[in-house]
């Protein structure tokens, strides 16, 4: 996909008031380098003889910068200047890199989660054909990066007794329930602008939430029972 640099602008003075500092934000979010988070899983991948898991990660990670690139392409065109830093996008950067693999991992499904409803607010909130492409695409790469990362939270925590399993899953609830509080009180002129009310929004978290439960059980389940890394690698970088 190419986003023009170049483009005559394309939103509106009210849409471009309700979007720009939240646009901002995401894109920073997006192009995390993920140093960290390659190392521990080159750990973990030693670790387990799993050569194929840091390769996986790589391949994530690349696409999340494509991500954040397509975003600063479109603000460029549209005069939107880039932030280097916002408080949201630090807490979540201390968090993975205080953490381990597992709690590293855990945020960036949380952040995922959230970005599905939020890109969908964004591409109703515009009528910028290109930014609704932006979403779209980004959308369609978001279902196969929580089918991903299932596949390695799973593997990650394949070893684990299932007690310890089920308090993670419950931390990561109430961590994502705070996360949507958040998010909403910093993006709600996005979310406004696309159709959201904050329940819906909340709904529509914890049901991407839900079935994102589904695929980790089911890649437990295969991991525990063939006794072998389940790796869902991402099908492609797209281009």
């Amino acid at each position: 996909m190419h986003v023009s640099r170049r483009d005559a602008p394309q939103l509106t003075p009210k849409e471009s008031a309700a979007v720009t500092k939240s646009i901002q934000q995401f894109q920073l979010g997006e192009g995390s380098k993920g140093q960290r988070l390659l190392d521990r899983g080159k750990a973990f991948g030693n670790k387990v003889n799993d050569p194929c898991f840091v390769s996986a990660l790589e391949l994530f990670i690349k696409e999340e910068q494509q991500h954040s690139q397509y975003l600063a392409d479109f603000m460029q065109s549209q005069k939107i200047p880039l932030i280097s830093h916002h408080w949201i996008d630090t807490v979540f950067r201390r968090l993975r890199g205080l953490a381990g693999l597992e709690v590293s991992l855990t945020v960036l499904v949380t952040a995922e989660l959230i970005a599905v409803p939020y890109y969908r607010g964004l591409r109703e909130a515009t009528g910028s054909l290109t930014l609704r492409n932006i979403c779209t695409r980004i959308l369609e790469d978001e279902t196969a990066h929580l089918r991903f990362q299932a596949s390695m939270l799973a593997r990650a925590w394949s070893e684990r007794h299932s007690i310890a399993q089920r308090a993670t899953r419950g931390l990561h609830w109430f961590f994502l329930l705070g996360t949507i509080f958040v998010v909403w009180a910093g993006h709600r002129s996005v979310f406004q602008a696309g159709g959201y009310c904050f329940r819906s929004f909340h709904e529509e978290t914890l049901r991407e939430f839900r079935e994102w439960e589904i695929l980790l059980e089911t890649s437990i389940e295969e991991i525990t029972m063939q006794h072998k890394p389940v790796i869902d690698r991402l099908e492609r970088i797209k281009s």
